[in-house]
């Protein structure tokens, strides 16, 4: 069984979006969603962020299980583009940055 634990660490207006999704061993992966894309999101599109960050949580999820590190991933309008869908686990995957 898979016990990750997803949970928000940012969450001011102003700010970035900060989630960490956490596996057994302690390993994670910080995930860091952009003011600047949600406000895109919401004037360009009218979408819904947050439906859109749960989305790209439940894509990534299923990676952190298997991870050995901590990593961190920023998601922002030059990942995303204007389509404004979340990331494939495999192309997001190819994005993290390890963290010392």
């Amino acid at each position: 069984m898979n016990n990750t634990v997803v949970e928000k660490t940012e969450a001011r207006k102003e700010k970035d979006k900060e989630w960490t999704i956490s596996n057994d061993a302690g390993h994670y992966l910080r995930v860091i969603f952009s003011v600047a894309l949600e406000n895109n999101m919401k004037n360009l599109r009218n979408f819904s962020f947050n439906r859109f960050e749960s989305e790209q949580l439940n894509k990534l999820s299923p990676l952190v299980a298997h991870l050995t590190d901590d990593y961190e991933l920023k998601i922002d309008d030059t990942v995303i583009g204007n389509a404004f869908l979340p990331l494939d686990a495999q192309d997001a995957q190819s994005l993290f940055k390890k963290i010392n």
